[in-house]
């Protein structure tokens, strides 16, 4: 029976000025009521623990006691894993909001400045009699439709500013996003099944199962034997099952890491493509070989839009990671 449940977090290299996000988590659990009511649960269902536990051992130790007094625990530490778990998942959702929202909002503003120079210049041909009404008519439905879009995107981007601060207890600051490398990751199913609370509740529930038969009178009737060993049976069964959907879930926990970490590499590795293009082109448009239109629409947005896949990409990583980690139940520490 594991007593406390402990976590395991990151710690990735500090950079200058930019926080990182283990560093986040931390900072962020002095005023996270979700990371504060946690705290107090467990440490509630420590207290009901270690009480029941002494009254169950005098004046005799009491079998059935104590192992209500473990389910009980276990039941506990189950919400508080919960908790935790949503704590990590908000954090890390928060900051990565912020991150992926303020992209949308640049790549909302270069759709509108593209959509305002096609006006521009539609409007032109128009005046010299060289493009249609239709067309100059659906160039300014465009640029009304791309300025409502960065309307939505800036509003979307000060909501996740403000769910920062409500979730972080903290000012937004550009922050450092390192990409946890998948080997370093602790991965064993064995570990993951010593750390599974709902095995250790059906293991637990079992017990009390087979004890409840074995302190039932022998004098008692039929019905109440066998429904004692029917009871036992199941519980059997049940532990059965959680054990194997422990290793179903291990497994495809692990199989959902490794694709979120190739899935990751790859947008990186394009983002870098589009990056070393995108500082080609610049040069190319500061001299005048290319149009500003042309520099934006074929460039500087697919630019950002590689760029937006990489940090969502990233986003879905880190999530899956916390929960992992959460799951296997080790301390705070560094790997």
């Amino acid at each position: 029976m594991k007593r406390f449940l402990m976590l395991i977090l990151f710690v990735i290299p500090i950079y200058a000025f930019s926080m990182t996000l283990p560093q986040l988590f931390l900072s962020a659990q002095a005023s996270n009521t979700t990371f504060a009511m946690a705290n107090i649960t467990l440490k509630q269902a420590s207290m009901t623990y270690r009480m029941n536990m002494i009254q169950a051992s005098v004046p005799i130790v009491n079998q059935g006691a104590q192992l209500s007094a473990q389910i009980a625990y276990t039941s506990s530490l189950q919400a508080y894993r919960s908790d935790v778990n949503s704590y990590y998942s908000s954090v890390v959702n928060a900051a990565f909001g912020v991150k992926i929202a303020s992209i949308n909002v640049e790549i909302a503003q270069m759709n509108l400045n593209v959509a305002t120079m096609n006006y521009a210049s539609t409007f032109a041909l128009f005046q010299k009699t060289m493009a249609s009404t239709t067309s100059l008519q659906q160039a300014s439905v465009t640029v009304a439709t791309d300025r409502n879009s960065l309307k939505n995107a800036n509003w979307n981007y000060n909501f996740d500013l403000s769910n920062f601060k409500i979730v972080t207890g903290l000012n937004w600051q550009d922050m450092t996003f390192a990409v946890p490398v998948l080997s370093t990751i602790p991965s064993s199913e064995t570990m993951w099944i010593n750390n599974d609370l709902n095995l250790d509740l059906a293991n637990l529930n079992l017990q009390d199962a087979q004890y409840n038969l074995q302190t039932t009178p022998s004098n008692s009737s039929q019905y109440t034997m066998e429904i004692a060993n029917m009871t036992v049976q199941q519980a059997q069964l049940t532990k059965n099952n959680a054990l194997l959907s422990s290793q179903n879930n291990y497994s495809s926990a692990i199989q959902k890491l490794e694709y979120d970490y190739n899935n990751v590499l790859n947008a990186k590795a394009n983002f870098d493509i589009a990056t070393g293009n995108l500082a080609f082109y610049t040069s190319e448009y500061n001299s005048g070989l290319i149009s500003a239109v042309n520099y934006i629409g074929q460039y500087e947005i697919p630019y950002l839009n590689t760029k937006l896949s990489y940090y969502t990409a990233l986003n879905t990583y880190w999530s899956d990671l916390v929960s992992y980690m959460v799951s296997i139940g080790l301390r705070v520490n560094s790997i």
